[in-house]
Formats: C-alpha cells, sequence, structure tokens
C-alpha cells in the first residue's frame, strides 16, 4: 500500500475484504511497511474496501480468489487533496499468481458451465475428476488422468481437504459430479512442501457452500441414442466378431440449494443428483469361406480362403447378431454446513457420497453369465479455520473418514457369491486356445440356419465360425476371478502459518498429517481356479493360471486349495513438514521447504511387515515478479516427491498369497472344453477343482511365491524428483501468456521380483541391493509447454496449451497399461529375468505432442436474454505399440519379443466439442437456460488403442544380431513373411521347455494392431437449469 504522492509505504490502512462466499468481513490492517494480507479466504469474487485517515475512501472489485493460489493486488491511495470522495476502481486485478512455482490450473464455475468436456464417467456421473482434462501435461489413462508422464493412481485426490485416494490402489475412490463442485485446482508439478505422498498430481476439489442468500438450482440432462452415433465396430480378425456400441440414453438430473439457518454465522448447502446410463452392444459374426487346400487333393479337413493380402475371405452372417444392455445407475449426494464461531475461526462440515451399480446380464464369451457391479463411497470431513496473534497466526486443520465398498471386476449377475458351491461363482473358468479351432455353435445355441452356415462344406471339417485359432481366445465356464472391498481411510492434519517481516515478508508454515488406510478385501477364483489350454493343434494340455493353494508335498496330490482368501491389511502415515514463503521487496519470493514422511505397512494378521523411513523431501523454488505488480513472474523450482504405497502390496506380498501352479492333460475325469447343459455351463464332472486326470507322469505343480515375501533390509522408498521452470506475463488484463519446461525421472522404485522364475519373490529396488542383478527401474520425462489463459470477464473466456513431451523407461507406473495389470507394487515388470529384456523405449503414456483449446463467448441480447458458445478442441500424436507375446505362467502380453514401441504408433487423435446455450433471467437472482452439448461434433473415430497381441503363443524376447532386420526376424515384414514364414524367436511350452520349432507364421494373432477401442462417437446433450 502506497501513497499515490510520494510513493512511500502507507501504514495502518484498514482493508475489508468482502465476498458472498465470505461469512461476515474480512477486515485486516496494514503493517509499517505498508504491507498487507488477507489468508484463508475461501474461494470466490471479492471486493476491497480500504478507509484511512488523511486518504481518500477506495475500493475494488472482481478482484478473484482461486484455492491454492495467491494474488498480489498492490494500492496507490490519493491524499485527502483529491478531489474525489471515493476512489473506485474498475481496472482487473492480476491474475499471475507470484507466491508459488506450482504449474497447472484452476478450474471454476465459469469454466465448468460454459466449456462442453465433460462426458459420463463408468458410473454415469459427470465426474470432478475429469477437470483434470483440460490442464496441460494431464492424459487420461485406464483408470483416470495421469499427470506429467505418470499413471493415475499415483495422484493426491482430496474433496474438501480429505484425501479420497482408493486404500487398495490408489486410484480416485470418490464419485463426486460437477455440479457440487465451486472448484478445483489442478497441480501438474512444483507443488509445496505441503503436499505429500504422491508421485503425480494433485486434485484438490473443493465444494460448494451456502451464503447470506438463499441460492439453489434444479438441472436435468439428457443425451438421447437417437442423436448419438452407433461407435465404429471395433473387427476382431482371429474370430471374425464385429462389436458396435450404441448409446440408447444418458440422464442425470438434480438439485441443490445454499443460504444462512443463522445470517452471518450458520450456512447449509445440500444436493442430490442420480444418473442413469444405458448403452446397447452387439456383436457379429462373420463366417469364413472353407476350401480344400489346393495343394493336398486328399485334404479331408480344409483350410480358409483367402484374399490377396493374406486376410480371410469372409461375410457377415445376416440377420444374426449377440446383443446385450449395459446399464448403469448411481446416485451422488452432498451435505455441508458452515459456522462462524467468532470473526476469527470457523468450522465447516462436509458429508458427501454416492451409491452406484453397473449391470451386463452376458457375454460375448461362452461364458455362463455377465456382471453386476455395486460400488459406494462416503466421505466425512470436519474443517477448522482460525487466527491468533492480530491475525498473524493462523490455522487449518482438517479431520475426516473416506469409506468405500467395491467391487472391482464385478460379481456373477447369476446371484452366486465368493464362496458359493453352486452357480457362476462355483465353476472353473477356462480359456480355450486350440488352435484347430472350436465353433460358435460349439457353446452358443444359434438358430439353424447360423448353425449351417458355420458348418463345414460336405468333405470338410473346418469350422468356418471359429473361435479360437489366429490368435483368438475363447473363455466358457464360471466367473473367473473376483474380489470383494472394503476400504477406509481416516485422516487428519493440520497447519499452522505464522505472518512474519524480517528483511521482507515471509510465511511460515508447518504442519502435520496422519492418516491410517484399512483395506479389507475377499477374493476367489470361480470354482477354485482359471485353467488355460495349451495353444496348440491338439489343445490336451491345461494349465492352473491361477489357482489360490499351497503345496504340501512334492506330488500334485499334494496340492491344498483355499477357495476363499479374505485378509485385512492397513497402514499408518505420518508426515510433517516446514517452509517458508520469502518475499524480497515484492519482486522475489523464495520458496523453501522440506517434508518428512514415514510410512508403516501392517499384513493381515496385524503384524508390521514394511517400514518406508527417511522419506525427506527438499522443495525450494525462485520466484521473480520483474512488474512488481504482479503481472509477471519468471520460475524456477526442485521437488523431491516420495510416493505411499497402497495396500494391494501388504495383500498380496506382505501377507502371503500362496499361488500354485499345476500342468497337466485332461484324462479320464471329464473333457474341460465339452459345453454343460447350459449356456457356459460345463460337465457335471467339471465343476470342481479336480476335473483332469492328475495320474499322469508328465502332470506336475509348482508354488509360485508362496507365504510373505521377503524384503531387501535396505529397500529405500519410491521417490522422483523434478525441475521445473517458466515464465507468465499477463499481457493484458485477465490474459496471460506463459511457457514451463518440466523435467522428472525416478530416484526409487519398489517391485517385486524373483531370482527362481516365480518359485520365490522378493521386494526390492530393481538395479540395487539384493536386486541389483535386475535393470534399474526408469521413466524420464521431458516436457515443454505454451499456454495462454483468458480468465472469465467481458463475457468471453479461453484457454490454450501446447505441450510437446518425451516419455522413457522400462517402469510406465503404478499399473501396466499393456495389460491394465494395477498391482502397485508388485507389477508383472521386474518379476522374471526371462522377460526383462526389450523393456526399454517410449513408455504407453508418451505422447509427443498435445493440443488443448477451450473457449466461449455470451452475448448479451437484452437486459434478461443472453446467448452464449463454447468451443473445445483437444489433438494428441499417438502412443507406442510393441509386439507382444505370451508367457507359461504370466499369461498373454507378459513378453516383449521386440524392444518397446517397436511396432509403430497409433494415430493421431481430434476431437471437437461444442454447447450452445440460451438464458432468461427473471431478475437478479433467478433464471433459466437451455443447454446443447456436441461432444465429439465431427464424429472422429480414430483408434484409440489397438491390440499388441503378436501372439498368444508363450516366447522369450529376441535381442537381434547386429545388422539384422528385427521385423524379419519375428515374420513381421521383409521378403519372408507371410504364410510358411519360420522366425527366430523361441517358443515355450507350458513346462517352460522350448518347442523345436521356432515362431512361425501360423502362430501370429490375425487381429494384431488392429483397433480395440475408437474415439467415443458423436454425442448430443440436451440441458435445462432453472436457478434462484
Amino acid at each position: 500500500m502506497t501513497d499515490a504522492a510520494t510513493g512511500k509505504p502507507v501504514p495502518d490502512v484498514v482493508l475489508t475484504a468482502t465476498s458472498e462466499a465470505l461469512q461476515g468481513e474480512e477486515v485486516v490492517v496494514t503493517d509499517a511497511t505498508g504491507v498487507y494480507r488477507l489468508a484463508q479466504l475461501p474461494p470466490g469474487t471479492y471486493t476491497l474496501r480500504l478507509e484511512r485517515e488523511g486518504f481518500k475512501p477506495y475500493s475494488r472489485t472482481d478482484i478473484s480468489v482461486r484455492v491454492d493460489r495467491t494474488v498480489r493486488v498492490n494500492i496507490q491511495l490519493q491524499p485527502d487533496s483529491v478531489t474525489a470522495d471515493t476512489i473506485v476502481v474498475v481496472g482487473k486485478p492480476p491474475t499471475v499468481d507470484v507466491g508459488s512455482t506450482t504449474t497447472g490450473i484452476v478450474v471454476g464455475r465459469e469454466f465448468i458451465d460454459n466449456i462442453a468436456f465433460i462426458r459420463p464417467s463408468a458410473n454415469g456421473v459427470r465426474s470432478f475428476e475429469s477437470l483434470a482434462a483440460v490442464a496441460p501435461q494431464v492424459a487420461s489413462d485406464t483408470y483416470g488422468y495421469g499427470f506429467s508422464g505418470t499413471t493415475s493412481p499415483e495422484n493426491g485426490v482430496y474433496i474438501d481437504g480429505l484425501s479420497v485416494n482408493n486404500a487398495q490402489t490408489g486410484t480416485n475412490g470418490a464419485q463426486m459430479p460437477v455440479d457440487f463442485i465451486q472448484e478445483a485446482n489442478i497441480i501438474t508439478g512444483g507443488y509445496m512442501a505441503e503436499y505429500g505422498r504422491a508421485g503425480g498430481g494433485v486434485i484438490n476439489a473443493v465444494t460448494k457452500s451456502g451464503s447470506n442468500e438463499f441460492h439453489g438450482s434444479v438441472w436435468a440432462n439428457y443425451s438421447p441414442g437417437l442423436l448419438t452415433a452407433i461407435s465404429k465396430p471395433i473387427v476382431n480378425a482371429s474370430n471374425g466378431t464385429a462389436l458396435t456400441n450404441q448409446v440408447w440414453n444418458v440422464i442425470d438430473f438434480g438439485a441443490d440449494v445454499g443460504g444462512p439457518i443463522i445470517k452471518d454465522r450458520l450456512w447449509f448447502y445440500v444436493g442430490v443428483a442420480p444418473s442413469f446410463y444405458r448403452r446397447q452392444q452387439r456383436q457379429t459374426v462373420a463366417r469364413r469361406f472353407t476350401i480344400q487346400d489346393p495343394d493336398d487333393a486328399t485334404d479331408t479337413t480344409g483350410v480358409w480362403a483367402t484374399n490377396p493380402d493374406g486376410s480371410y475371405q469372409s461375410e457377415v452372417i445376416p440377420n444374426f447378431a449377440l446383443t446385450r444392455f449395459d446399464d448403469r445407475r448411481a446416485i451422488t449426494y452432498i451435505a455441508k454446513l458452515t459456522f462462524l464461531i467468532n470473526s476469527d475461526h470457523n468450522l465447516s462440515l462436509s458429508v458427501n457420497g454416492a451409491n452406484s451399480v453397473r449391470e451386463v446380464p452376458t457375454t460375448f464369451d461362452g461364458q455362463m453369465t455377465g456382471f453386476v457391479k455395486p460400488d459406494s463411497n462416503l466421505a466425512l470431513s470436519l474443517k477448522y479455520s482460525g487466527a491468533f496473534l492480530d491475525r498473524k497466526l493462523l490455522v487449518d486443520a482438517t479431520a475426516g473418514w473416506f469409506h468405500q465398498t467395491e467391487v472391482p471386476y464385478g460379481l456373477p449377475y447369476d446371484g452366486s457369491k465368493i464362496g458359493d458351491t453352486t452357480g457362476a461363482a462355483a465353476t472353473p473358468q477356462i480359456i480355450l486356445r486350440r488352435t484347430n479351432p472350436y465353433s460358435l455353435t460349439d457353446y452358443r445355441d444359434v438358430p439353424p440356419e447360423v448353425a449351417a452356415a458355420c458348418a463345414a462344406p460336405d468333405g470338410l471339417t473346418l469350422t468356418q465360425c471359429p473361435v479360437t485359432g489366429g490368435g483368438a481366445t475363447y473363455a466358457i465356464g464360471g466367473f473367473g476371478f473376483m474380489q470383494s472391498n472394503v476400504n477406509d481411510r481416516l485422516a487428519a492434519n493440520a497447519k499452522v502459518s505464522y505472518l512474519l517481516n524480517a528483511l521482507g515478508h515471509h510465511v511460515f508454515k508447518a504442519g502435520v498429517d496422519f492418516e491410517r488406510a484399512i483395506y479389507n478385501t475377499t477374493k476367489a477364483y470361480s470354482g477354485g481356479i482359471q485353467s488355460r489350454q495349451s495353444a496348440n493343434a491338439s489343445g490336451g494340455t491345461f494349465t492352473d493360471l491361477r489357482r489360490y493353494a499351497y503345496l504340501n508335498g512334492p506330488t500334485i496330490d499334494d496340492v491344498v486349495d483355499i477357495p476363499v482368501v479374505q485378509v485385512t491389511p492397513t497402514t499408518n502415515m505420518v508426515g510433517v513438514f516446514l517452509q517458508d514463503s520469502w518475499s524480497i521487496m515484492d519482486v522475489v519470493t523464495l520458496n523453501a521447504g522440506v517434508r518428512y514422511d514415514n510410512q508403516v505397512l501392517f499384513d493381515g494378521n496385524g503384524t508390521q511387515s514394511l517400514a518406508l523411513n527417511n522419506m525427506w523431501s527438499p522443495r525450494i523454488g525462485l520466484v521473480y515478479d520483474f512488474t512488481q505488480q504482479g503481472r509477471s513472474k519468471i520460475f524456477a523450482n526442485f521437488s523431491r516427491y516420495y510416493q505411499a504405497l497402497p495396500l494391494n502390496i501388504a495383500d498380496r506380498a506382505l501377507s502371503g498369497e500362496n499361488q500354485v501352479r499345476v500342468v497337466r492333460r485332461a484324462g479320464m475325469g471329464c473333457d474341460p472344453t465339452v459345453r454343460g447343459t447350459g449356456p457356459g455351463t460345463l460337465t457335471s464332472d467339471c465343476t470342481n477343482y479336480a476335473f483332469l486326470d492328475d495320474s499322469a507322469p508328465s502332470h506336475f505343480s509348482a508354488a509360485t511365491g508362496q507365504g510373505r515375501t521377503p524384503i531387501d533390509p535396505n529397500l529405500q522408498a519410491q521417490a522422483k524428483d523434478e525441475f521445473t521452470a517458466g515464465g507468465e506475463y499477463e499481457i493484458i488484463p485477465d490474459l496471460r501468456v506463459g511457457a514451463t519446461y518440466t523435467k522428472s525421472w525416478m530416484l526409487n522404485v519398489i517391485e517385486d521380483m524373483s531370482n527362481d522364475e516365480a518359485a520365490t519373490y522378493f521386494i526390492g529396488n530393481p538395479g540395487s541391493g539384493l536386486a541389483k542383478d535386475f535393470p534399474r527401474a526408469t521413466r524420464d520425462y521431458d516436457a515443454v509447454t505454451i499456454l495462454a489463459t483468458k480468465a472469465f470477464s467481458d463475457g468471453w473466456m479461453g484457454q490454450f496449451s501446447y505441450t510437446w513431451s518425451y516419455l522413457r523407461g522400462n517402469w510406465a507406473g503404478f499399473f501396466r497399461p499393456e495389460t491394465d495389470q494395477i498391482d502397485p507394487g508388485t507389477n508383472a515388470d521386474f518379476d522374471l529375468k526371462s522377460l526383462l529384456s526389450n523393456r526399454s523405449g517410449p513408455l504407453p503414456g508418451d505422447r509427443t505432442h498435445f493440443f488443448k483449446f477451450y473457449a466461449s463467448k455470451t452475448f448479451q441480447v437484452t437486459n434478461n436474454i443472453s446467448l452464449g458458445l463454447g468451443v473445445t478442441y483437444e489433438g494428441s500424436s499417438g502412443t507406442p505399440i510393441s509386439y507382444l507375446g505370451g508367457h507359461p505362467l504370466y499369461g498373454a502380453d507378459e513378453a516383449f519379443i521386440l524392444e518397446r514401441g517397436a511396432a509403430g504408433r497409433t494415430p493421431w487423435i481430434h476431437s471437437i466439442n461444442l454447447k450452445g446455450m440460451a438464458g432468461y433471467r427473471f431478475n437478479k437472482d433467478t433464471g433459466v437456460q437451455f443447454t446443447v452439448d456436441v461432444l465429439n461434433a465431427f464424429n472422429f473415430q480414430a483408434a484409440t488403442t489397438v491390440d499388441q497381441s503378436y501372439t498368444v503363443q508363450s516366447v522369450l524376447p529376441y535381442t537381434p544380431a547386429a545388422g539384422e532386420n528385427p521385423q524379419e526376424a519375428i515374420c513381421a515384414g521383409g521378403a519372408t513373411a507371410g504364410p510358411g514364414c519360420e522366425g527366430k524367436v523361441t517358443v515355450l511350452n507350458d513346462d517352460y521347455s522350448q518347442r523345436p520349432e521356432k515362431l512361425s507364421d501360423a502362430d501370429l494373432n490375425k487381429n494384431f494392431k488392429q483397433p480395440t477401442a475408437y474415439q467415443l462417437p458423436l454425442q448430443v446433450r440436451f440441458g435445462l437449469k432453472f436457478t434462484f
């Protein structure tokens, strides 16, 4: 605060801040140097009033305060000699966050209400997590959104200060619609020491609150199936099927209201929002044409006719398709109280949650039944903010409980449960892979004309409707893996800030936080096992690929099954931090801090199993504001981030997950490939674990990780280092441009490994300690981002970003995108030495180019009528494709046959969304708005993922000789590729012995590199909202 006439600081100026988001008023006084600080303000738009004897009263409006952001508003006071009675400033306050080196954006209500970019989540909810998509260096992945080259389970996700991460995997566990969100801070990097336990980014969402006036809304959104395009068919060249998805309808509606119970003292806010989603999935079947082998006049089996390019000749069977509905329902709710104890102390109590269910009655394979997936979550948080010592000492504290129930993979739709002795839960699942193909008619009831179309011509036996062979697999029998989880997270934290003037202005902040996570899981394989058939012509060998059991002796008869596994591992986490934000002459700000974290994991018996100590995280950043007006910054920052381990590792490794692999041939007990009396069922003799003859001498069993997994005594906690640098400048009011550079690399990674091909495992840091013979885990990320942001004012807003990035390594993160395996700390990346080759290269999240553009404009036609238009463009280059093969124990897509990413990239992705708005305002507080969102307006349907299974055979990675053509060596290219090609890749039998013949063209997946998913098609969404 300075004197406009002399430029000197003005002490003892009384500043009063008011806002609809604020209970009462916030009053502070400038110190001897003219500095003031308004802290602990809830997000909102503020007005400042200033008064001081000898100076004219002053008022400034439209100051936007964002969550976790600092805005500098420098003010010059006019002496009384100026003739005006009151100085009213109409210029725009600055929008650059000059107090931190944090990268990312804040998404507020203006953006949410005016931009079309949010599609329903898996449960039909327009989720708050999707707000992360608009930030630079953020891309969607299987389980959410990955930040700056990381995977989504590595993020920290908070609602009203409470962590809502899933205790098992680290993913977001809350379903919260954007309608209840006031704003969300999307932090991609450079954050201070108060945030910890996350190696990715941070999503910090703040829900709406009440105010001194009653306000509310009632809304409904509807996407009719007639105005939604049918998805591009997903054609599987290995079995001739084509899958299309068509949305039938998407509906969500709700209401919220907030206001005073006691004006300026006690506010309330409540809301409820049901949602419904239905789509139809339709699978057609193309029959092939069986002909006699032209090179064998005595052939009675037949071969499939091919086109000149080597693909099979085929035609879709008319008037026949398998159809099913995918239904999803959810109801979300929130209730919040805000209580002002006095001008220096306030409390807020928030309760929010959701209940959802997804139902898919049938499968397109030969299994008995589809699935039902009920999930729920509940969050309860209590937050206190207080000020002491004339508001120089500030205290913020939060305590809460997050409760989640989930069945990650669903449960059988027939109603059978884990542990039942009848139904799909009690029937083994068999994965058929015989290369002498089974027919669709072997496992499906089809009309006579379809059976006739699938039958081989007279004199031949080769089916024209195969479900196996050519890389295709087919599941029959029971449900497979089943799991039911209850997750609880108890959390409490306290932060103390102290404002001090000493060689500048300091904001010291210290804090402590505690979390206890509890993960109760019940899991089983239906019928006790998941068995896989050998991929050869006879298909006579079966391997119990997954079987909870242990060995009580040396023979196959000594296998002791564990029908149901139940464990309840827990973890305690404690963190403390100290940081200082030191502002020197309003030009330079030095942020320095350090954080210490400790995590202790307990196994299912409550025994301490793993302690991660000495997690010291230095954070240091420098900000230079060359305008001295809060309109610019040049910054640099270094941070170390330690990652908390989700409890999945305490379940699968520390609690002793016992599994046994059994290899045997079909014998006298039954033939598991024969269909039973009902769809997907096995014969009556096959509905128990011992459905195969175990007496043959070639049969064997082997333990895979028996008992608790040992831990390297010198294990280091998982961490990454990050360096960011960049600058921002507000070129005109509300419009700022900037550029940032981000570089990060892994310091340590925690994974499980085996020195004896899965007989035993240990936990360590790949590349060091006990794991020194394994390659070091790497994930190196470099990115440059150019950003321009226009804050909402004068009826329009916009944001543009371009990111160039480079992501390389051998470790993608907390899940494996190639297989979607999500076992943080125990993924298959480093498990077996035989699979370590060729894993380094461009990681699945590597997108070289990413463009994002969002804009909206509101036109005020009359005092009551407004029209608006919003537009979104997102475009990104493709992701890497690899040549993947199977493994005898681990199954499909575990071996990198050639170097990671050697098979090319997926195509560019483009998407344009449009939004139209028409509003009518009855008075200042009451109005109605009609909206039309057109998502993917031009119906771009490029492939987002492709089939990377080069072969379903179990193989060893191949290392080409110097000068050798890698593709030619594996029959993927060159003059020898095609029918008759025999490459150089070693094929393994199910007993780990090497097959005499090398990988040949006949072993290849005919669907390799074909799309397995496309962009979501064009969808029109109508919305109606009444506000009061």
